[in-house]
């Protein structure tokens, strides 16, 4: 991995590419283009498939091991069960473990299909979950979607 030069302007940054801090960077062409600066198309995908979502609650950490399956499984049943009328949905984006399928007894389900996308598993009638888990052949298979591949799966394949 190349390292970024100390001084690097960012790659949002008017002088992306153009300072002489990016001089030898091998980054410089693609900074100074401006490609770094388009609008990613798919976060208006999301932005629009989620305007009518009223709360989102996003669990994350920088390291592994910590328990975000274990507490967005628990988070998620105890607000399903504590208000009926309440739609909770629980997307798990976890690429290098999806283990909500297991947690949530769902490892023998799978997703179908939908004009709009893929529909999720209903654990309850007001508990839903879509997990990169579902789409596997089986909870043993890798899942190898990098970059741009990596981010168009998440943006159709989960109806974001």
């Amino acid at each position: 991995m190349e390292s970024i030069p100390d001084h690097c302007p960012g790659t949002q940054s008017e002088s992306a590419g153009q300072v002489s801090a990016c001089q030898g960077c091998p980054n410089q062409s693609i900074c100074s283009s401006g490609a770094t600066k388009a609008v990613d198309p798919g976060i208006e995908q999301v932005k629009s498939h989620l305007a009518n979502v009223k709360y989102k609650l996003l669990v994350l950490s920088g390291k592994g091991g910590v328990g975000k399956s274990t507490f967005t499984n628990l988070l998620g049943r105890v607000l399903a069960k504590a208000n009926e009328y309440l739609d909770v949905a629980i997307l798990d984006l976890d690429i290098c473990g999806p283990s909500m399928p297991r947690m949530m007894g769902l490892l023998d389900e799978q997703v179908h299909q939908s004009a709009s996308g893929w529909s999720p598993v209903f654990l309850e009638e007001n508990l839903s979950v879509m997990s990169i888990g579902f789409l596997l052949n089986s909870p043993d298979d890798a899942v190898i979607w990098r970059g741009p591949k990596k981010n168009s799966k998440f943006t159709t394949r989960t109806g974001l």
